[in-house]
């Protein structure tokens, strides 16, 4: 695939819609990037779209980038601000459309996307958040296609049992016009997902890929991945006293599962194999599923 090759759709998109789309793109210092995610929103020509950049005050091309597009965007910003979180819900907070997403300035959107996404919210009045596939791409790295695993139940995103990149997924925006918390800066997606299941919402899969996810060296999944895994763990331990029964016993076991494979990894295989007996021993269940083998393989990998 050609991650470059934005050219508009073939099909019309031009009739009207009744549903808006209000997608924001926060931005900060990645300028060589904004221009080609700028143009996968634009070109998806859909007609009842409102556009929203909300820039930190960048230092570099941003800004220029920006008013080469400005006649087509709904409103744009450049100003200090607190970072990724506090910038999409600054421009949340001035959307007025009926489906909400956010794509970051060095991401894409995929042909087609507002099209099968707006669609599916126009033919299902019932939905309320949706998730496609995403391509993960960048420089130095092969291109791989992840097929999303929605999260189902808080219990299922709390033990790391789903895959659904951030770029894939559209809410109806009154689902998400609270903000997400800023308080998780690395996991502010996953810490929304948790609490959208826990209140009673549901995310449905759409088998088609919305986006693409670019790696490289100053994206936060590559430059700080350690600091997004850490979050995960932390937002297990709060979220965990709000599950019940055998949810609560498979987050926990997750979380001894994880120490346990780190304990591996730090040649501890004498903790390694407590933690994996304290897994095993508080959720039987764990045998069934991929992390307590992974784990188990791990720990006897290190003791050949």
């Amino acid at each position: 695939m050609e991650c470059g090759d934005l050219s508009p759709l073939s099909q019309d998109l031009s009739f009207f819609m009744t549903l808006k789309l209000s997608i924001v793109t926060p931005s900060f210092n990645q300028g060589r990037f904004l221009e080609e995610t700028i143009l996968s929103v634009l070109n998806q020509n859909y007609s009842n779209l409102e556009y929203l950049i909300i820039d930190g005050g960048s230092t570099d091309e941003t800004v220029e980038v920006i008013r080469r597009y400005e006649d087509r965007l709904t409103f744009w910003v450049s100003e200090k601000d607190r970072g990724q979180v506090h910038a999409i819900n600054k421009g949340l907070e001035k959307t007025t459309g009926d489906i909400f997403g956010f794509i970051n300035s060095d991401d894409i959107y995929l042909p087609g996307t507002f099209a099968t996404v707006m669609s599916h919210f126009e033919n299902h009045p019932r939905s309320e958040w949706i998730c496609g596939d995403t391509i993960m791409f960048g420089e130095g790295h092969d291109e791989e296609l992840i097929r999303a695993v929605v999260p189902k139940s808080a219990a299922h995103c709390l033990s790391w049992a789903y895959t659904a990149p951030q770029p894939g997924h559209f809410w109806k925006r009154e689902l998400v016009q609270g903000g997400f918390d800023e308080a998780w800066p690395y996991d502010f997606d996953h810490d929304l997902y948790v609490r959208l299941l826990l209140g009673g919402h549901q995310c449905e899969h759409i088998p088609q890929s919305f986006a693409a996810y670019r790696l490289h060296a100053a994206s936060k999944t590559v430059a700080e991945n350690r600091h997004q895994i850490e979050e995960f763990d932390r937002s297990a331990e709060v979220y965990e006293s709000r599950l019940f029964g055998a949810d609560r016993r498979w987050c926990r076991a997750t979380r001894f599962l994880r120490q346990s494979y780190a304990a591996s990894e730090a040649g501890r295989r004498a903790e390694s194999a407590r933690w994996l007996v304290r897994a095993l021993a508080t959720y039987p269940e764990s045998v069934a599923h991929r992390p307590f083998w992974g784990c188990l393989r791990k720990l006897a990998s290190n003791g050949s």
